[in-house]
C-alpha cells in the first residue's frame, strides 16, 4: 500500500514550495493579534503617553537623549533638515546611491541635493570625493549607513568639523548598527530612522529623528507639534495594511500573497506614501506617527536583539561562502544586515536561479531608488557617479530578516554554487574603504 501510495503522489500537482520576500520580515504573529486588537477595538490613534514611550526607548536603544517621531523616515529627514535651517539655494552633500525620498526631501525644502559617487564594497558615500563637492552653499553632509553597515563617519565629521558643516546620520537601514563602539544614532548632531515595512523593525509605515542636542530636539518638537496627526479613518487604513499585508508575505503564502498584495494595492485598501515621484512638497507633509504604530515599535524593539542576531548569522554565513566584504566576525556583528548585497556579473541570471525560493525584491537598481528615468528632477547628472552607476546595473540583495531561515539560503547558494561562484564580480570584491 505504501508503495502505490507513493506512486499515486508523484502524479498529483507538487505543493508550492515556502518562498521568502523582503516585506513585513520583522514581525510575528502575536503583534499581527496585537494590531487586530487594535482594529477593533478603533481606540484613540493619538495616546501621547504611548508615543512618548516610544520615542523615549527609541532614541535610548541609539545612545540618543531624545527622539521624537513622524509619519515616515523621509518625514522625519524633513523635519531634521527643517530644524537644522536648510532653506532655498542651500546644498547638501548626498552619496548617489539612495532612495529618492532623501533628494526629495530637500528638494521640499527649496534646497538642492549635490551627488557624490560611493565605494563599492559597502556601497556607501566615498569620503575622498566629498569635499570637492562642497561648495559656499552646501549647508549638511549626510552620512548613509547603506544595507547596515556603517559609512565613514569619522571622515565626516572631521569634514564638517573643518568645514563647519553638520552631519545627518541616515540610519533607515541600520538600527542596531554600531561603528567604533558608538550605536548610530549617536556619532554626529542627528539622525532619522525608518520603521517601514521594508526596514529592520517595521511599524508599516514611520519615521524617528534622534539627537542629543537640546536646542534641535526643541527644534524637531515644534515641527512635530505643528504636523498633522493621522485622523482614525487614516490610523485604521494604516492597520488594515499592516493586517492585510502579513500573510501575503508570510513564506507558505507568499507564491500566491504576492499576486493578492498587489490586487489588495490595486483596489485601495493598502495604505502608503505615494510621493516618490513628486518634487513639490504633498499637503500634509511631515505628518505624525499614530498610537498604533508606536505600540508596534515597542514591540519590535523589546525583540530587536533577537532580530539582529538572526541577521547577523545569514550574514555571517553568506560572507564565509561570498567573501564580499572581507569582514572579520567583530565587523560583521558590528552591523545590521539589513541585507547581505554584493555585485554579480548578470543580475537577471542571478534573480532567476532563485527564483524558486526567494523574491529579492532587489535594492537599489537606480542611483536614486523609486525614479528610473528623468532623474535630472531630481539633481542627478547621468554619468557624473560612475561607481553608483555600475552598482545599480549589477547589485544583489539576499534578505537576511527573522522569516527567512538560514538553512534555506545556505540550500539554496549551496544549490547554485558552482555557476554563483563566477557570477560574483571578483574586479570590485573587497575593493573600497569602510
Amino acid at each position: 500500500m505504501v508503495s502505490i501510495a507513493r506512486k499515486l503522489m508523484r502524479h498529483l500537482p507538487s505543493m508550492p514550495r515556502a518562498r521568502y520576500g523582503v516585506l513585513a520580515g520583522a514581525n510575528t504573529g502575536r503583534e499581527w493579534r496585537q494590531m487586530a486588537g487594535a482594529w477593533l477595538s478603533s481606540g484613540p490613534c493619538e495616546e501621547p503617553s504611548v508615543i512618548s514611550e516610544y520615542e523615549s526607548r527609541f532614541a535610548k536603544r541609539c545612545g540618543a537623549r531624545h527622539g521624537v517621531s513622524f509619519g515616515a523616515g523621509r518625514m522625519a529627514l524633513y523635519a531634521v533638515l527643517e530644524a537644522l535651517g536648510v532653506g532655498p539655494g542651500d546644498e547638501v552633500v548626498i552619496p548617489a546611491f539612495t532612495c529618492v525620498v532623501v533628494p526629495n526631501a530637500i528638494l521640499y525644502r527649496g534646497a538642492r541635493p549635490v551627488y557624490v559617487d560611493i565605494e563599492p564594497r559597502f556601497f556607501n558615500i566615498d569620503v575622498s570625493k566629498v569635499e570637492a563637492a562642497i561648495s559656499p552653499r552646501t549647508k549638511a553632509l549626510y552620512a548613509q549607513h547603506t544595507f547596515g553597515v556603517a559609512c565613514d563617519v569619522d571622515g565626516l565629521r572631521e569634514i564638517g568639523r573643518r568645514r563647519g558643516l553638520p552631519v545627518i546620520e541616515d540610519g533607515a537601514h541600520a538600527l542596531g548598527t554600531v561603528y567604533r563602539g558608538g550605536a548610530v544614532g549617536s556619532l554626529t548632531e542627528v539622525a532619522f530612522f525608518s520603521s517601514d515595512h521594508s526596514k529592520v523593525i517595521n511599524t508599516h509605515l514611520g519615521g524617528m529623528a534622534v539627537t542629543s542636542d537640546d536646542s534641535l530636539a526643541a527644534r524637531l518638537r515644534e515641527i512635530q507639534a505643528r504636523s498633522p496627526s493621522p485622523d482614525m479613518g487614516t490610523s485604521r487604513r494604516l492597520v488594515r495594511s499592516f493586517l492585510l499585508e502579513y500573510p501575503c508575505f508570510s513564506p507558505a503564502f507568499l507564491w500566491l500573497g504576492r499576486s493578492i498584495h498587489a490586487l489588495l494595492d490595486r483596489a485601495g485598501l493598502l495604505f502608503f506614501f505615494r510621493d516618490e515621484l513628486e518634487t513639490s512638497k504633498p499637503a500634509g507633509y511631515p505628518c505624525r506617527l499614530s498610537a498604533a504604530q508606536a505600540r508596534l515599535g515597542l514591540s519590535q524593539l523589546g525583540d530587536l536583539e533577537r532580530n539582529l542576531a538572526h541577521r547577523r548569522r545569514i550574514a555571517g554565513w553568506l560572507e564565509g561562502k561570498i567573501g564580499w566584504s572581507g569582514m572579520d566576525a567583530g565587523e560583521l556583528n558590528a552591523s545590521t544586515w539589513l541585507r547581505y548585497s554584493f555585485l554579480v556579473k548578470d543580475r537577471e541570471k542571478f534573480e532567476a536561479a532563485f527564483k524558486r525560493r526567494f523574491d529579492l525584491g532587489v535594492w537599489f537598481t537606480s542611483v536614486v531608488a523609486g525614479r528610473c528615468r528623468d532623474l535630472e528632477a531630481v539633481g542627478y547628472r547621468p554619468g557624473s557617479c560612475p561607481i553608483a552607476e555600475l552598482a545599480a546595473r549589477h547589485i544583489v540583495n539576499f534578505p537576511t530578516h527573522p522569516r527567512v531561515p538560514l538553512g534555506a539560503i545556505q540550500e539554496e547558494v549551496e544549490r547554485n554554487w558552482e555557476w554563483l561562484g563566477n557570477e560574483i564580480r571578483a574586479d570590485l570584491k573587497r575593493s573600497g574603504a569602510r
